[in-house]
C-alpha cells in the first residue's frame, strides 16, 4: 500500500505458508459469544467484522480441542457434529483475505474463578498460585493421548478451511506449566530439571500437528517472555526456549506474553497505568534470538504509529492487537486511510477482560457496538423524522447520545456547565496513570463535530430556558454526586468542612505543592478512581491511609485490576485499613481520626491527620429532570442520571438513546 501513511504496517508479509495482506494480527481474545459449545452467528460476525476492518490474520479464542474441554463457552472442535460451524467461520473470515488461526490451550491447574478446580490436570501435583488448586499429575500415557487429541482436532481445523493453529504456552496455562521449573517437578522424560525434557510435551504436539497437517498449515507458538514468578521463566529462560523451539524450523511464528496464574496475572494484560508498548524491549531481545522466525508483538499497542515504529525498529515483524481491535474493529481500515482521529482507541481499562471472566458477552468502554453486524466503521442511518433535541451534560453518556442523534439528522444542542467536555471522566483522566480514558470523549468530540452537534460550554441551563425552546426530546446526562457517609451527622452535609474525594482531587491538581501530614480516605467506592486519587494524595502528603468497611479494597474491579491496584498502593506506601469505619460526629479532632473494626468493635486511631475525605457510592443528580417532567417535557435519563454505573454502561446507554430518538 504505497500511499499509506504507514507503509511498513501495510506491507504484505509471508508467515510460513500464509500470505498476509499487511502486518495487523488480531491476538487471541475470548468473546463469550459461544452458546453451549456451538459456533454462533455472532461469533462469526465478530471475527468477520475485524477482517473487514483491516486485520490480516485473526487468532481466535481457545477452542475445545480435547474431550474433557466441555466448558459451554468454548467452541467444540473435538466433536465431529460441530464442523459445519467451523467451516462457516473460516469461510466468513478467509473470504475477506484474512487468515484464520485457532488457538490451542488448556488451563491445566490454572483457575481464576472462586473455589478450586476438582478436575484440573498438570505436570506435577503442585498448587496453582492463585486458587491453590492441586491438579492430577499426568502420566506418560495421559500425555500421549493429549498429543494425539490435539493433533486430531487440528487436522479437523485444517479440513474446515482454517489457515493455522497457535499453541498458547504462556499465561500460566498447561503448556506453560510443563515448561516452567516452578510448576514442573517431574523426574521422567517430561521434566527432570532439563529444559529439553520440560519442552518435550509442546515439541511432541508440534511434531504431531506437522505430521497430520503438512507444511501448508501454519503453526504459531506463544511463549512466556517473563512470567513474573520467582523460579519460573524470566527473560533468560525465555531466550533459551526461543532457541530450542526455533532450532528445528517447525514453527512459523512466535509471540510472547508476560504474567502467569499468580500475583503476576495482571502483567498479561497491562492496564492504563503501564506504559504504552509495555513489552517491546523484551520482545525485541527475544526476536533477535528467533532468527528468521517472525514475531508478533503484543502489549498496549494502541495507535498505528506504534505499529509502524516497532516494525521499523526491528522489534517484531507483526503487530498483535486484541483489546485495540475490540475498541475499534476498523482500526486498520482507518489507519490505511489516514483517519487516525476517527479511531476509537483502547482505554486499557481491562473491563473487557472483566466481562468475559464473569461469563458475560465481550464489551468495551469505548465501543458500544461490539459484536454488531455493522460494527466496522459504523455511522448511523438517517432518522425518518427529524427532531429538535437538547442534551444536558457533556460526559460520556451525554456526548454519545448527542453525536449519534445528530448523525441521524436531528437538530442537537448540547449544554454543559463546564468549560470543557468530558464530565467527571475528564477529572479521572488527569489522575496519575489515567490519561488513556480521555480516548472516550476525544473520539466523541470528533464524532460530534462531524455530526454537527451544537455545543454550549459553561452554560448551566435551567428548566425554564429549556421549556422556552420547546424541544421534542431532552436527554439529561447530569451525572451523580458522592453520597454523604452514613457515619457522619447530616447537619455537617454541605457545610464544606468535609470535602469529598472529587473536590480534593480537583484542588490538588490546581495546587499540587507538598503539604505534609496524613491524609485519610474513607473508601466505600472500591473503583480505580479512588485509588488513583490516593496516589495523587501521596504526592502531597507524607502519609495516606485508606479505611474501608469491606474485607478488601478494589472489590468491584476485575481481578487483573485488583492486582494492579494492590501493587500500586503498596509500592506507594499507601496504608490500607480493612473492615473499619471512622468514629465520631466530626471526622477528626485535633488531628486525630478514630476508627473501629466493624466486627470486633476494637478502636484505633490515626495521628497527625491533615485531611479527611471520602469516596462513596454515587447518587443521581436529577433535579433538572424532575422539573422538566413536571412541565410534561419528554425527558430521557442517561448515564449516572439514570443510575450510577460504569463507563461501559454510560457509553452503551448514550449510544442506545441516540439511536432511539
Amino acid at each position: 500500500m504505497p500511499d499509506s501513511p504507514y507503509p511498513l504496517l501495510f506491507s504484505p508479509f509471508d508467515v510460513g505458508p500464509m500470505r498476509l495482506k499487511n502486518r495487523i494480527v488480531h491476538a487471541s481474545m475470548s468473546t463469550r459469544y459461544v452458546k453451549q459449545r456451538e459456533v454462533t452467528d455472532k461469533l462469526i460476525t465478530y471475527h468477520r467484522t475485524r477482517a473487514v476492518g483491516g486485520a490480516a490474520m485473526i487468532v481466535t479464542e481457545p477452542l475445545g480441542m480435547l474431550p474433557h474441554q466441555v466448558m459451554s463457552f468454548r467452541p467444540a472442535l473435538f466433536d465431529q457434529e460441530n464442523l459445519d460451524g467451523f467451516k462457516r467461520w473460516a469461510e466468513a473470515v478467509e473470504s475477506e483475505d484474512c487468515r484464520l488461526v485457532g488457538q490451542m490451550q488448556d488451563s491445566g491447574r490454572g483457575h481464576r474463578q472462586p473455589g478450586r478446580n476438582s478436575t484440573a490436570i498438570g505436570p506435577s501435583p503442585l498448587p496453582d498460585d492463585l486458587s491453590w488448586t492441586v491438579p492430577h499429575q499426568l502420566e506418560g500415557d495421559d500425555i500421549r493421548r493429549l498429543v494425539d487429541a490435539f493433533a486430531l482436532s487440528t487436522k479437523k481445523l485444517k479440513a474446515s478451511g482454517w489457515s493455522g493453529v497457535e499453541m498458547s504456552a504462556g499465561h500460566g496455562h498447561l503448556f506453560h506449566q510443563f515448561l516452567s521449573p516452578w510448576s514442573n517437578h517431574r523426574d521422567d522424560e517430561y521434566g527432570n530439571d532439563s529444559l529439553e525434557n520440560r519442552a518435550r510435551f509442546v515439541q511432541q504436539i508440534i511434531e504431531a500437528i506437522r505430521a497430520e497437517c503438512g507444511s501448508d498449515f501454519a503453526i504459531g507458538l506463544k511463549l512466556p517472555g517473563d512470567d513474573g514468578v520467582p523460579g519460573g521463566i524470566g527473560p533468560d529462560e525465555a531466550e533459551e526456549l526461543v532457541r530450542l523451539f526455533t532450532a528445528r524450523n517447525e514453527i512459523d511464528y512466535l509471540c510472547f506474553c508476560n504474567g502467569s496464574h499468580a500475583r503476576s496475572l495482571e502483567a498479561h494484560i497491562p492496564d492504563m497505568h503501564y506504559e504504552r508498548g509495555t513489552f517491546l524491549p523484551l520482545i525485541k531481545r527475544l526476536n533477535e534470538a528467533a532468527g528468521d522466525i517472525p514475531v508478533v508483538a503484543v502489549g498496549r499497542i494502541l495507535e498505528p504509529v506504534q505499529g509502524e515504529t516497532l516494525i521499523a525498529e526491528g522489534v517484531a515483524e507483526l503487530v498483535g492487537l486484541a483489546r485495540t481491535l475490540v475498541a475499534d474493529p476498523a482500526w486498520g481500515l482507518k489507519a490505511a486511510q489516514n483517519r487516525d482521529n476517527d479511531i476509537r482507541k483502547c482505554v486499557s481499562c481491562n473491563n473487557c477482560w472483566g466481562q468475559i471472566n464473569l461469563e458475560k458477552p465481550l464489551g468495551c468502554d469505548n465501543n458500544p457496538r461490539v459484536g454488531e453486524i455493522d460494527e466496522a466503521d459504523w455511522w448511523p442511518a438517517p432518522a425518518e423524522v427529524k427532531k429538535r433535541v437538547i442534551v444536558v451534560g457533556g460526559g460520556p453518556a451525554g456526548l454519545e447520545a448527542a453525536w449519534v442523534a445528530a448523525a441521524r439528522g436531528h437538530d442537537v444542542t448540547l449544554y454543559t456547565a463546564s468549560n470543557e467536555l468530558g464530565g467527571k471522566l475528564r477529572l479521572f483522566s488527569e489522575l496519575p496513570g489515567c490519561e488513556a480514558v480521555s480516548s472516550v470523549y476525544d473520539y466523541q468530540k470528533v464524532a460530534a463535530a462531524q455530526a454537527g452537534v451544537k455545543i454550549e460550554l459553561g452554560w448551566r441551563i435551567s428548566a425554564e430556558e429549556i421549556i422556552a425552546m420547546s424541544p421534542d426530546v431532552v436527554v439529561t446526562a447530569t451525572g451523580a454526586r458522592l453520597s454523604w457517609p452514613t457515619f457522619l451527622p447530616k447537619s455537617l452535609e454541605g457545610e464544606g468542612f468535609i470535602p469529598d474525594l472529587r473536590d480534593v482531587a480537583t484542588a490538588i491538581l490546581e495546587h499540587p505543592a507538598h503539604q505534609g501530614g496524613t491524609a485519610v480516605i474513607y473508601d466505600a467506592d472500591h473503583m480505580d478512581g479512588t485509588y488513583s486519587t490516593a496516589e495523587l494524595l501521596r504526592q502531597k502528603f507524607d502519609r495516606v491511609v485508606l479505611i474501608t468497611p469491606r474485607e478488601m479494597i478494589a472489590r468491584d474491579e476485575p481481578l487483573v485490576r485488583q492486582q494492579a491496584i494492590y501493587n500500586r498502593m503498596y509500592n506507594n506506601d499507601i496504608e490500607i485499613v480493612l473492615l473499619s469505619e471512622p468514629l465520631g460526629e466530626s471526622p477528626f479532632i485535633d488531628g486525630i481520626v478514630q476508627y473501629k473494626n466493624v466486627i470486633s468493635g476494637r478502636v484505633n486511631e490515626i495521628e497527625e491527620v491533615a485531611l479527611f475525605t471520602y469516596s462513596t457510592p454515587r447518587v443521581p443528580d436529577n433535579t433538572l429532570a424532575a422539573e422538566l417532567k413536571k412541565a410534561d417535557v419528554n425527558v430521557i435519563l442517561a448515564g449516572d442520571s439514570y443510575a450510577p454505573r460504569s463507563l461501559m454502561m454510560a457509553t452503551q446507554e448514550g449510544h442506545r438513546i441516540g439511536n432511539s430518538i
